[in-house]
């Protein structure tokens, strides 16, 4: 029977030999793949935020550290200034004899990342944020605190503070409760 029905390898009869995917499987694995999408897509939008906060608390932790030893090797006061700009926070190191305003060297931070509501304690001169250090690396004025977000989230802050008046710095994390400083950022 099997002879009558086949010849030279093609089904006779107008049979097809079918092969593939059905329209409503197709559809099936669509839908699958875009359920697991929406499912993934705010713990991947989570992690980027995460990972642009830490990159910029990062990148002012090592820029004050750099502008503290810069003041001890060359045995004269500095200044770590820091600016929001355009939308886009950048900063710069610099003598304590120029001025923020006349720095030149400015290098901006990861973007979508701005300065938090709150917690922000370095000296505010013209929207420009900054941190003094003597040539022996003391804080000169205050101790200082500047405080970075990805939106209105305390949970995505993260704060950089110098600590002591002899320059000892730390980085922190934003927190639902205040501390005993009323700061949340610690």
């Amino acid at each position: 029977m099997t002879q009558l029905l086949w010849r030279s390898g093609r089904p006779l009869y107008g049979q097809a030999n079918s092969a593939g995917f059905t329209l409503i499987e197709g559809l099936i694995v669509v839908v699958i793949a875009g359920l697991m999408a929406a499912i993934a897509a705010p713990s991947w939008f989570g992690f980027v935020q995460q990972r642009k906060i830490n990159a910029t608390q990062d990148m002012v932790y090592q820029a004050l550290r750099a502008t503290q030893s810069d003041a001890m090797q060359q045995r004269h006061d500095r200044r770590f200034s820091i600016r929001d700009r355009n939308g886009r926070i950048e900063w710069a190191s610099h003598p304590e004899t120029t001025l923020s305003s006349q720095a030149v060297a400015w290098t901006p931070l990861v973007d979508g990342v701005v300065f938090a509501d709150l917690d922000n304690t370095m000296i505010n001169s013209g929207g420009t944020y900054y941190v003094k250090f003597d040539m022996y690396g003391n804080v000169k004025a205050r101790v200082s605190t500047v405080t970075f977000s990805m939106g209105g989230n305390q949970q995505t802050h993260r704060c950089v503070v110098v600590s002591t008046m002899i320059g000892a710095m730390r980085k922190g994390k934003g927190h639902t409760q205040a501390n005993s400083n009323d700061r949340f950022c610690y």
